[in-house]
């Protein structure tokens, strides 16, 4: 890793939030997480190449690589000529656009990605809503203070969009030391693996309501819901059915809770 650095001339850039994990193996970790021979795999952020070696290695069908940063880029198609490693019989691309803004044309696929703490939302949000072909699985190494709320046993608008949409697991432990320049706070990969249990309850009015039942996470969540014009007598009647009160909070309800107070 720090000869790349050296040779290239690499400096992370603050506007991308990039910090790159330096721990080979960790990396190899990654790439064992899930199965990846012959599979559709698309890489987010491969920066330049240190964990596309591990998933290359697993031979998977194909790699698209999906990077924003044009050095990274250039760093990539120069190991590529150089022939710093072998890309066995898998079909490659290099996609040079914003992930927010590539239009997944793979109906089975799996992600791993390495994101910085502003970006991980609206991924996961892209990912899990917006595209139409959505992943079978997605393996992502994210901040503390994201991945926290995701596997709290308190709910939040972050850990129930993910929930209705995938089952979230812990994988790996990464320490800030891990990576250069170190972050401020360590990291964890989490596995996502995609379900469609909870189909049968639309995905807009699910949105929507556990944004009203948040609003303001001091208030009870009844009154959260009615000052977003929530029929207050008949939210507090299906809460009681589900063993709730009026004093109950928002972060006290699972997803099939909130999935019952929406589709009853």
């Amino acid at each position: 890793m720090q000869e790349l650095i050296k040779k290239y001339g690499i400096k992370s850039k603050k506007s991308l939030g990039q910090n790159f994990l330096n721990d080979e193996n960790i990396l190899k970790n990654i790439a064992r997480i899930s199965n990846i021979s012959d599979e559709n795999i698309i890489e987010v952020w491969p920066w330049f190449w240190v964990l596309t070696k591990e998933i290359l290695a697993g031979k998977p069908k194909t790699l698209t690589l999906v990077e924003l940063d044009n050095f990274m880029i250039e760093i990539l198609n120069d190991r590529i000529l150089n022939n710093d490693f072998y890309i066995w019989e898998t079909k490659f691309s290099i996609i040079n656009q914003d992930i927010l803004k590539y239009d997944v044309l793979f109906s089975d696929y799996k992600v791993i990605a390495n994101i910085p703490y502003y970006i991980t939302s609206p991924i996961l949000h892209r990912f899990l809503y917006w595209l139409k072909n959505k992943p079978k699985e997605m393996i992502i190494l994210m901040q503390k203070e994201v991945w926290e709320k995701i596997l709290s046993k308190k709910s939040s608008v972050l850990s129930l969009f993910i929930a209705k949409k995938a089952k979230a697991s812990k994988k790996i432990d990464v320490l800030k030391k891990s990576f250069t320049p170190s972050p401020k706070v360590d990291s964890i990969v989490l596995h996502f693996e995609i379900i469609n249990d909870y189909d049968f309850v639309d995905d807009n009015l699910f949105l929507a309501f556990i944004k009203a039942s948040f609003s303001n996470p001091r208030k009870k969540m009844i009154n959260n819901l009615s000052s977003f014009w929530y029929d207050k007598k008949i939210y507090l009647e299906k809460l009681i059915s589900l063993w709730f009160n009026e004093n109950s909070r928002a972060e006290e309800l699972s997803i099939e809770n909130y999935l019952k107070l929406i589709s009853n």
